[in-house]
């Protein structure tokens, strides 16, 4: 009896023990979050860090870009209490800006705050009479700025049409993705007749590529000449290569 005493007495304490420290922490946190929050009401932003994401494959905007957009859009940010900072209206603000996919802000110990955006990633840089712009893979478009020097394929001709059907895109979409023909083609002409033609950045030719129709048919074609058909004195012999027909590569020489 005295040792089921002694046990009943241990688990009384046990319980008792359990339920002081829930008292200590439900008591604890509100007086340190006062604390936290007393501080971070002290801390004024002391710099701004911009940073651009895989600023080697777009480049489109360089790190002091962002820093230009971050003082333009807020020229008294130094100086400003933390707490006093909308985080979630200012990356949505940085957002608008059209080379910009996604930012990211938030700051650390210091006051200093990290900007951080993801841009867009265009795959082809349109002409046409009056304008030039990047476009990316959603047809989102980027007016071109001359600090901008994205390496991309470029479209001209009679593009106005063919943009808004997707065809472009599409092709400009397959060359991107592709490390043989983004080094290769350099130009995607439109014509009147809305077909393609393709400038290459080796060779003195062009290819008249025609419609998307059987597009990954008509690739491997030229592949097999570029690797296996012609031989090196032959890359500037020829002045057309016609894809246009099914299954066929017809080459003519200048």
């Amino acid at each position: 009896m005295a040792d089921a005493g002694k046990q009943t007495i241990r688990r009384v304490a046990h319980r008792v023990g359990i339920a002081a420290c829930w008292v200590v922490m439900i008591l604890y946190f509100p007086v340190a979050m006062s604390f936290v929050n007393a501080e971070k009401s002290e801390v004024e932003c002391t710099r701004v860090m911009p940073h651009v994401v895989d600023n080697d494959r777009s480049k489109l905007i360089t790190e002091s870009g962002l820093q230009r957009i971050v003082d333009r859009a807020y020229p008294a940010l130094k100086g400003t209490p933390v707490s006093a900072l909308n985080l979630v209206e200012m990356e949505q603000r940085i957002e608008q800006t059209p080379v910009v996919k996604r930012c990211d802000i938030y700051y650390t110990p210091g006051g200093v705050l990290h900007v951080s955006i993801v841009q867009r990633e265009p795959i082809m840089r349109v002409f046409t009479q009056h304008t030039s712009y990047y476009m990316d893979e959603e047809s989102f478009r980027i007016a071109a700025e001359p600090e901008m020097s994205a390496r991309t394929v470029v479209v001209s001709g009679n593009v106005g049409s063919m943009l808004d059907g997707g065809d472009v895109l599409e092709l400009c979409k397959f060359i991107d993705e592709d490390k043989f023909w983004k080094s290769q083609i350099e130009q995607v002409y439109i014509t009147d007749k809305q077909e393609f033609v393709l400038i290459p950045r080796v060779g003195d030719h062009v290819i008249e590529f025609g419609t998307i129709e059987r597009m990954e048919e008509k690739f491997d074609l030229l592949y097999a000449l570029y690797t296996r058909g012609w031989k090196p004195k032959e890359w500037n012999i020829y002045k057309k290569v016609n894809l246009k027909y099914n299954g066929q590569i017809i080459c003519t020489k200048r």
